[in-house]
């Protein structure tokens, strides 16, 4: 590549980035140039594992993943404890290339939230027409709400495809009184509804798909670097010029206007910290030199705490070797609980665990703190680009979100024990998401031939089922005792609540006199010329959803400041 100057320089090819460099490059009076430290795949090459509608497969294949990345979901109870893997995505797409093509909104109140705390500008009807500019909705799209002519096309499957499960699962909802809402990015009121997904023809549209096609590609003023890992931000002394760079030729530096960071929530606070941005007695500890005291980066580390039961599907019930989408419903529903919003609670019910044999006999039914209140931290440890920052989520730290996860469990283990479920599923049992089961997620021959033999255990009876789940799977827990016990659940979770992989708001938004602010409303670093952030880091609170959608319209917006000279 010979080009090394441009006006903007996005690092980061996810959710966001993709957007931006899509948006950007529309004006040809710009230069810009796209870095991804993942693969990049040209339109029509993508790999058959990221385009299928079954998005466990690409979810697990470490190729696309940050081999550096370990996090702690709770704070550490020793100083030794190793932090456990963090599937971030480092692939074309970022997160949409691997996640599970959920497509939420989230709520206004979120929003208005937002703007409650200084983010100018991004309250629900500021953000609204950017969540129709981005979406093409198939089902929607004649509706005021929603968008028509966007690039990421959304769609749902109607109640009356849904495999049984979800049906068992939606027909037990509704004698507990609860309605089927449909459009749930639509309408604000609680109920279940089919799952608006980034999926067209059986395949996923990732951010790259629908943002960075053929015709972009081929735009002069875009330049795309995969492959490619951005090193440090280049500053002449507090603006930021460009980013030194690595690729398999070697270490090079890149001239830019202004330098826009898409790397994500756990990434970007890290390339701020090493370049001197942030608390300044942290910098100063790891020897830097203070560019700009700003104590909140890295700080407000968020994401959607969840814990699950699992059980057996008998043969009919299980999900049809037609459907590859396995998660077809889910449910919104507001606890109640002291000091929390409505729509504050999910529940989803997924028709097949995993892709191996034994995946395939079992369901899973998860419920997720939608408006969680734990905050967490990513410091850094290392100046070396190339280690992993301290990253702890402190999950359940606040006691609203460990409150609110027991009173879901009693949800699920009533809506899995409804006379519904009569027939669909056998041998409830809580289930985690433990290393064991990382490893068994590993597309592998070995892995196939060890879960079919399980599978074949489960399948030879109750007793034997009984057996397996008592003494391998869960081995001296039963569930009905932990739904008896308080003090058992309490603690069963506290060991075992994972997240959802939406790490955000650690680089949030809001107004200079914040000391906790990190960007200001048009995603400028505060303290620091020509450099942004757009990514899910600059939320100041996680959104009641899946945070994709939310990513995305922040591309979209940001990209219009920008044209418009802001």
């Amino acid at each position: 590549m010979s080009k090394t100057s441009f006006d903007y320089i996005v690092v980061g090819g996810g959710a966001a980035g993709a957007v931006l460099a899509s948006r950007l490059s529309e004006n040809s009076a710009f230069s810009v140039a796209l870095i991804e430290a993942g693969p990049d795949f040209e339109p029509g090459e993508e790999p058959e594992d990221i385009l299928d509608s079954y998005p466990i497969v690409a979810y697990f294949n470490r190729s696309y993943h940050w081999q550096n990345i370990k996090v702690h979901l709770a704070t550490p109870r020793t100083g030794g404890e190793e932090g456990r893997r963090y599937e971030q995505a480092r692939v074309m797409g970022g997160g949409t290339s691997i996640n599970g093509q959920f497509a939420f909104r989230g709520l206004p109140w979120d929003y208005e939230d937002w703007a409650a705390v200084g983010a100018d500008g991004w309250n629900w009807d500021a953000v609204l027409p950017y969540f129709r500019k981005l979406e093409t909705d198939l089902d929607y799209g004649d509706q005021s709400m929603h968008g028509n002519s966007g690039p990421l096309p959304l769609r749902r499957i109607p109640e009356e495809q849904w495999s049984p499960f979800s049906k068992a699962a939606a027909a037990a909802l509704r004698r507990q009184g609860e309605e089927n809402i449909r459009d749930h990015n639509g309408v604000t009121s609680d109920g279940f509804f089919p799952m608006t997904i980034n999926n067209v023809d059986g395949k996923r549209v990732t951010a790259a798909r629908a943002y960075l096609t053929r015709d972009v590609r081929q735009r002069p003023n875009l330049t795309i670097l995969g492959r490619t890992e951005m090193r440090e931000v280049l500053f002449e002394g507090k603006r930021a010029v460009g980013v030194k760079v690595r690729d398999a030729s070697g270490e090079r530096d890149l001239k830019a206007r202004e330098v826009i960071l898409s790397a994500g929530a756990l990434q970007s606070p890290a390339i701020l910290l090493r370049a001197g941005i942030g608390a300044a007695h942290h910098l100063r500890d790891l020897g830097l030199e203070v560019r700009a005291d700003r104590p909140g980066v890295g700080q407000n580390l968020q994401d959607h705490p969840m814990v699950a039961l699992a059980a057996y599907l008998p043969k009919p019930a299980r999900l049809p070797p037609t459907m590859r989408r396995h998660i077809q419903m889910g449910y919104r529903y507001s606890s109640g609980k002291p000091r929390t919003s409505a729509g504050d609670m999910f529940i989803l019910a997924s028709n097949r665990a995993a892709w191996h044999p034994l995946g395939r006999r079992l369901a899973s039914i998860l419920v997720c703190v939608n408006r969680p209140y734990s905050t967490g931290e990513v410091k850094l440890t290392s100046l070396d680009p190339d280690a992993s920052p301290y990253i702890d989520f402190k999950q359940l730290s606040d006691e609203r979100d460990l409150v609110r996860l027991e009173d879901g469990m009693h949800r699920l283990w009533r809506i899995i024990n409804d006379p519904a479920m009569s027939g669909i599923v056998e041998n409830v049992f809580p289930a985690t998401f433990s290393e064991r089961v990382r490893k068994l997620g590993a597309v592998s021959r070995k892995n196939w031939f060890m879960t079919l033999m399980a599978a074949g255990i489960m399948g030879m009876g109750p007793t034997a089922r009984k057996l397996m789940i008592e003494n391998v799977i869960t081995p001296d827990l039963r569930v009905a005792e932990l739904m008896n016990s308080p003090n058992m659940l309490r603690s069963w979770i506290i060991d075992n609540t994972c997240g959802s992989w939406h790490a955000s708001g650690t680089c949030r938004i809001g107004r200079a006199y914040d000391r906790q602010a990190v960007v200001d409303s048009r995603a400028r670093v505060i303290g620091v010329d020509g450099l942004r952030v757009v990514d899910a880091s600059i939320m100041p609170s996680v959104i009641s959803g899946n945070t994709m959608l939310t990513t995305i319209m922040a591309g979209e917006k940001i990209a219009d400041d920008i044209k418009a000279g802001n």
